[in-house]
């Protein structure tokens, strides 16, 4: 037997919305990758997609205090190169005084603060590069994972709880509780203050309870806007990266960011920096010195109005002698992304 339950909207107020988000990048890869690969190759010219979505907004007022709400958004190749329409958050839930519930594909909470404090989102220099890495079979840490369900409260005095339950973070199927994932975050919004907590934890099926299947993560965030100035910054430490089996040692990384912004006009101009440290040992237990990163961008954005904009950034990856992080993974053009050989930059 099977209890299904949840809002279905056929009838209600829809709004189509899309973001094409195109740039041309050169890169120097400093020795990347195989030179009988063009797009690994050492100094390259090529157009990206970063992030290009569309999407269908849906909400429906049902009396009572309580709106029903739905969204449909997609991926989209803007280059042509792939006909790929990865899935972005797609949910159907309701809203009311009570907070608000979902259930689809979502960010998780632990994603968010990433995102609201990374100056260079989807851009060369994106924070995650450097923050949000699946080394020693990590999961990664800015993840918008399927069969979700998630919680949010609705803001009181600024202070917002949300919670996201991943059933399966896997696209197999059937359901998987054993590969689960659970983000708690809590944020305050006031006035020009922006502060943020998240606590993550990933589980894994292929390591047995003897050991560790969990991954944990830790992330702080916060901005601050003083006139034309913004200030950001956020930490972070992962800890069991991976699950640690039976008699291995837990592997660690904490990584941080800070970058400022200044405002004049249609312009802002912006500077960043994101490091990455050291992981603490492989899950032999013995250490891993020179395996983390740095990362500097710098940018200017041009606002023409409140829905075009053109950019110049630039931005440098400077690795350790075992590291091999990115400049431009991320949300910026994933799939074009170039790794370099391990300890360039």
């Amino acid at each position: 037997a099977a209890l299904a339950a949840g809002p279905m909207l056929a009838q209600a107020d829809v709004k189509l919305y899309g973001l094409v988000h195109v740039s041309v990048d050169y890169l120097d890869g400093k020795g990347a990758g195989s030179a009988s690969a063009p797009d690994n190759s050492r100094k390259s010219l090529g157009v990206a997609s970063n992030t290009s979505r569309w999407g269908i907004d849906v909400s429906e007022k049902l009396g009572g205090g309580l709106t029903a709400i739905a969204k449909m958004e997609q991926n989209l190749d803007a280059t042509g190169e792939t006909n790929s329409q990865n899935s972005h958050n797609r949910y159907v839930g309701l809203k009311g005084k009570f907070g608000t519930i979902l259930a689809g594909i979502h960010d998780t909470p632990f994603k968010d603060i990433r995102g609201k404090t990374d100056l260079f989102g989807d851009q060369v220099g994106d924070a995650r590069n450097l923050v949000g890495g699946t080394d020693n079979s990590s999961l990664g840490w800015d993840l918008r994972p399927t069969n979700v369900i998630k919680y949010s409260t609705p803001s009181l005095n600024g202070f917002e709880l949300a919670y996201l339950h991943s059933t399966d973070t896997s696209t197999g199927a059937p359901d998987d509780n054993r590969r689960r994932a659970d983000s708690l975050g809590l944020s305050y919004v006031g006035g020009p203050l922006y502060v943020a907590y998240a606590h993550e934890t990933h589980r894994f099926s292929t390591i047995a309870d003897t050991g560790n299947p969990t991954e944990t993560g830790d992330r702080i965030g916060a901005s601050y806007k003083i006139g034309a100035f913004l200030l950001s910054g956020m930490w972070m430490e992962a800890k069991d990266m991976g699950g640690t089996a039976a008699g291995g040692s837990s592997v660690k990384r904490k990584s941080w960011s800070l970058g400022g912004a200044y405002a004049a006009g249609n312009n802002v101009f912006k500077l960043q920096y994101v490091k990455a440290d050291d992981r603490s040992n492989n899950s032999a237990g013995a250490s891993q010195p020179n395996t983390g990163a740095n990362m500097w961008a710098i940018g200017w954005d041009h606002l023409f109005s409140k829905t075009a904009k053109a950019y110049i950034a630039y931005a440098r990856t400077d690795n350790g002698t075992s590291s091999a992080l990115r400049v431009n993974g991320g949300g910026h053009a994933a799939s074009d992304g170039v790794t370099p050989a391990t300890g360039n930059d």
